[in-house]
C-alpha cells in the first residue's frame, strides 16, 4: 500500500504581518513627513507673506496644487521601479550614474534636514503648551531624535507604532476643524494687510518656502524597497496607494486648517509657539488643545522616522539595481 503523505497547511501570517496591517503601518509610517508638514509650512508661508492672512489661502492652494504634479510623477516611477529608487534610478537610467548623485545627494539633505526640523518642531510643540520648558529646547530635540533612531530598529513593529502617531494627529486635526466651525474669529498673533510687495509678487516670493509641504513626498518610492515580504505588483500597489492616499490627506488637512486659521484670524504667533498651536488654541478646548499638541509633537517623531526609513531604502534599491547587461 502506497505510503500516503500529508503536507502541512501554510501557517497563516500573524497580524503584524497581515496584508491590511502592512500596508496601514507602511502608509501611515511614510506619509508622516508630509503630514508634518503641515504643521510649519502654512506658518512659515504666512512669515514670508509678511502676515497677510488674504494672501495665505491661495499660496497654499498653489503649493497643493505642485504637489498633485510631484505625485503623478511618483505615480509612474513606482510603476517603473516597484524594488525602490525613485528619482535617482531614473536619473541613473536616463543620463547615467554619474547624474544620479544629483537626487541622490538632495534626497540625502531632505532626509537629514526633516529629521532635524522634525526634531526641532516637535520641541517646539512640546514648548508651545510647556513654556516653562523653553530654556531646554536643544536638549528635548536631542532626545526626540534618539528616541526615533531608538524607535526605528523595531523594524515593522516600529512602522505601526509611528503609523498610529500619523493617524492620532489626522483624527485630533479633523476634531480641531470641526470644533472651529462653531467658535467666534479669535485673532492672535501678527497680522498685516501689506505683504510688502504686490499680491501676485508676494504669492511668487512666499511659495518657495510653503513648498516645504512637500518634503518627503517621494519617500514612497524609496521605502518601499524596505518591503522584502512583497512581490514587485505587491510594492507597486503599496507604493501608488501610498502616494495617493498622502495627496489626500495632506491636501485636504492643509487646505482645511489654512482657510480656517484666515477665518479665526491667526495670524503669526510669538517665539514660543506655532500658528497651529494657536489655532487648536482658539479652536477648541483645553483638553482638546492638550491632546492635539501632544499628538503634533508625535507626528513630528514620525515624520523623522520616515527618513531614518527612507534614507536606507534608497540606498538598498540603488545597491542591487542591475544593469541591462546583468551586470
Amino acid at each position: 500500500m502506497p505510503r500516503i503523505t500529508t503536507v502541512p497547511p501554510h501557517p497563516r501570517p500573524g497580524l503584524m504581518h497581515r496584508r491590511g496591517v502592512l500596508l496601514f503601518a507602511f502608509a501611515f509610517a511614510v506619509m508622516a513627513d508630509p503630514v508634518s508638514s503641515v504643521a510649519y509650512a502654512i506658518e512659515a508661508a504666512l512669515r514670508a507673506l509678511h502676515g497677510d492672512l488674504a494672501l495665505l489661502l491661495p499660496t497654499m492652494a498653489l503649493v497643493v496644487g505642485i504637489v498633485v504634479l510631484v505625485i503623478v510623477n511618483y505615480h509612474q516611477l513606482v510603476a517603473r521601479y516597484p524594488q525602490g529608487g525613485g528619482a535617482a534610478a531614473a536619473t541613473g537610467e536616463a543620463f547615467g550614474e554619474g547624474a544620479a548623485f544629483i537626487p541622490i545627494g538632495a534626497l540625502i539633505v531632505d532626509f537629514v534636514l526633516t529629521i532635524a526640523i522634525s526634531s526641532a518642531a516637535g520641541a517646539s510643540a512640546v514648548i508651545a503648551f510647556v513654556p516653562a520648558l523653553a530654556p531646554w529646547r536643544v536638549l528635548i530635540a536631542v532626545l526626540l531624535v534618539a528616541v526615533v533612531a531608538g524607535g526605528t530598529w523595531f523594524g515593522h513593529l516600529g512602522r505601526t507604532v509611528f503609523a498610529v502617531m500619523t493617524v492620532a494627529f489626522i483624527a485630533l486635526a479633523v476634531a480641531v476643524l470641526v470644533s472651529g466651525l462653531f467658535v467666534d474669529p479669535r485673532p492672535a498673533g501678527t497680522t498685516s494687510a501689506d505683504p510688502g510687495h504686490s499680491p501676485l509678487v508676494a504669492v511668487a516670493l512666499a511659495f518657495p518656502v510653503a513648498m516645504a509641504l512637500a518634503t518627503g513626498i517621494e519617500a514612497p518610492s524609496s521605502a518601499i524597497a524596505q518591503l522584502g515580504q512583497l512581490d514587485d505588483p505587491g510594492r507597486r500597489r503599496f507604493g501608488r496607494v501610498t502616494l495617493w492616499l498622502t495627496l489626500g490627506v495632506v491636501g485636504t488637512i492643509t487646505l482645511a486648517l489654512t482657510a480656517q486659521a484666515v477665518r479665526l484670524g491667526i495670524g503669526v504667533p510669538h517665539e514660543d509657539t506655532t500658528q497651529v498651536a494657536e489655532l487648536a488654541r482658539a479652536a477648541t478646548s483645553t483638553p482638546v488643545f492638550a491632546a492635539f499638541q501632544l499628538t503634533t509633537a508625535l507626528l513630528l517623531l514620525s515624520a523623522a522616522s520616515s527618513s531614518f526609513q527612507a534614507g536606507p531604502g534608497l540606498f538598498k534599491a540603488l545597491a542591487r539595481h542591475r544593469h541591462a547587461d546583468g551586470t
